[in-house]
């Protein structure tokens, strides 16, 4: 994933930011595997920059009340970090009234680079050696168990200028233990700029 399915996001978030689309752009910087009481972090060092796209509320999704699609990649910076790729709905309120502040919580779904299943070091048969290696990783290492994830996430944002946004942004990814017993759960926490371009709806 993290040369080819990089590039492919890439591409598709140029073309969702073109001026034919209304839309918002993102970028920002996050604190990486934090232990935020859902994750257990924290295995993994290094900042993590996430950037994405988020489209403008929909009306051809009023059923779903108006929901905005986002597409975000992460990427670690530190070696052997997990990046990821999310897309998914989210949904802004204006708690406070007004268009200066908001709310916007979001779900989707994620797939990551990261470790998945790493072995266990009680398997029968292995070496001492390999043995003490596997639980080595299994006490470094972050074991997402699946390599899709859902993805909640909340922002709170503050509306500079009619086109420029900063948002407090927290993002979560784990598979609920759908996929086994194993999921530590990943937490970003971060702060990003955001540039609204076309026109909202």
């Amino acid at each position: 994933m993290r040369a080819g399915a990089i590039t492919a996001a890439a591409s598709v978030l140029a073309l969702l930011a073109s001026p034919a689309w209304a839309g918002e752009a993102l970028l920002g910087v996050y604190a990486h595997d934090i232990d935020d009481q859902i994750s257990n972090g924290h295995f993994e060092e290094g900042p993590q920059i996430v950037g994405g796209v988020r489209t403008a509320a929909l009306d051809e999704l009023a059923f779903l009340y108006r929901p905005r699609v986002h597409l975000i990649v992460g990427v670690n910076t530190h070696h052997g970090g997990t990046n990821y790729i999310a897309t998914g709905l989210s949904w802004r309120f204006h708690p406070a009234g007004g268009d200066r502040f908001y709310v916007e919580p979001g779900i989707g779904l994620a797939i990551h680079d990261g470790h998945v299943n790493l072995p266990s070091p009680y398997e029968q048969g292995i070496t001492l050696v390999e043995a003490q290696k596997r639980f080595r990783d299994y006490q470094t290492k972050l074991d997402l168990g699946s390599r899709v994830l859902f993805e909640p996430e909340i922002s709170f944002g503050w509306k500079a200028t009619g086109r420029l946004s900063v948002e407090l942004s927290w993002i979560h990814m784990s598979h609920a233990q759908l996929a086994g017993k194993q999921n530590p759960g990943l937490g970003d926490f971060g702060l990003r700029a955001v540039y609204r371009y076309g026109v909202d709806r």
